[in-house]
């Protein structure tokens, strides 16, 4: 009796055995197949960014197209309807959006002194009116501080003294190396123009917040001509202090309906006094002599996008359209 009873225990403890190693063999089959599903979906998905990637590259390159051959993109209602950003079209086999901003309807903050070195006034002026502006309509903070333009002068001017602007009460003075050197990652002050916009975070009173508030009113590019025709409400208000919401919105309105053919149509404005008019008309203009474009290119291939941002410069004379600027998002 003892041989059978050894030989029925040996057999259930080899069942017990195949058992396990067939319970092994099927965790392991659905680990590979869940790998090899995973490796599936990370190709087809990397297959899917490189697409929406040329996708985003299909929609900057009409883009320079139509900068290219179109003498004022931001008064042709065509284009306008095409590159809004808010509605997608088709490109290839997916979809493509573009946002295009021209440059001139911002303030151009390496300006704020001329070539010789010398403050320029109303350009600091406009600058402490947006600042006014923008701070207004944000009730919760952060606020926008006055340092911001003198640091930022001291940021793109050639010497090494600190500037105190004595027409500002408060936070009226920059900084200049010695104050960056004593930071936790010390770096040097600049002292030539910013290349950027985004290099404003490196400058004293420019944190990512108040970055994000201001970055879409300024630019580092162009002679600091203001477009009319694009330029935003509160770059026009900034413009002159006895430009108010209303007179800006009115300014707004008629472009839309008509946009300007020349500067002196602002006069037909209601509301336009003689000394607003020589105020603008000293830094505002309808056909800038440079032209830069921010573009915003999005390309979607299924659930996945991929985003290009361009800085482009149409040569007035030559027509030829030149990317300054270049970043995959």
């Amino acid at each position: 009796m003892r041989p059978r009873k050894a030989k029925t225990e040996e057999k259930g403890f080899i069942l017990i055995v195949v058992l396990c190693m067939i319970m092994a063999l099927m965790v392991f089959l659905l680990g590979f197949n869940r790998q090899c599903r995973a490796n599936l979906c990370a190709v087809d998905d990397f297959q899917k960014s490189q697409q929406a990637l040329n996708y985003a590259r299909a929609g900057l390159n009409i883009t320079i197209a139509a900068i290219r051959d179109a003498n004022n993109i931001d008064i042709n209602k065509k284009l306008q309807n095409l590159f809004s950003g808010e509605k997608h079209f088709a490109v290839g086999d997916g979809q493509c959006s573009v946002t295009i901003t021209e440059e001139a309807g911002k303030l151009n903050v390496n300006l704020l002194k001329d070539k010789t070195g010398k403050l320029n006034r109303a350009r600091i002026d406009q600058l402490l009116r947006l600042i006014d502006l923008l701070n207004q309509q944000r009730v919760d903070y952060p606020r926008i501080g006055y340092g911001l333009v003198p640091s930022i002068i001291d940021w793109t001017d050639r010497d090494d003294e600190v500037t105190f602007l004595p027409f500002i009460k408060h936070e009226n003075s920059g900084a200049e190396s010695g104050y960056y050197n004593r930071l936790d990652t010390p770096y040097n002050c600049k002292n030539a123009l910013l290349d950027t916009t985004e290099d404003l975070l490196l400058v004293k009173s420019v944190t990512p917040q108040v970055f994000e508030i201001i970055h879409d009113y300024i630019t580092v590019y162009g002679n600091g001509e203001i477009n009319i025709n694009c330029t935003s409400r509160y770059v026009i208000e900034s413009l002159s202090e006895d430009i108010d919401p209303t007179l800006a919105q009115m300014i707004i309105d008629r472009r839309r309906f008509k946009p300007f053919d020349n500067i002196t149509e602002l006069r037909d404005i209601p509301g336009m006094t003689d000394s607003v008019y020589y105020t603008i008309k000293k830094t505002a203009t309808i056909s800038p002599a440079e032209r830069y474009y921010h573009v915003t290119s999005v390309g979607n291939a299924g659930h996945l996008k991929h985003t290009i941002e361009a800085i482009l410069k149409r040569n007035m004379k030559t027509k030829n359209v030149e990317i300054i600027l270049y970043k995959e998002l």
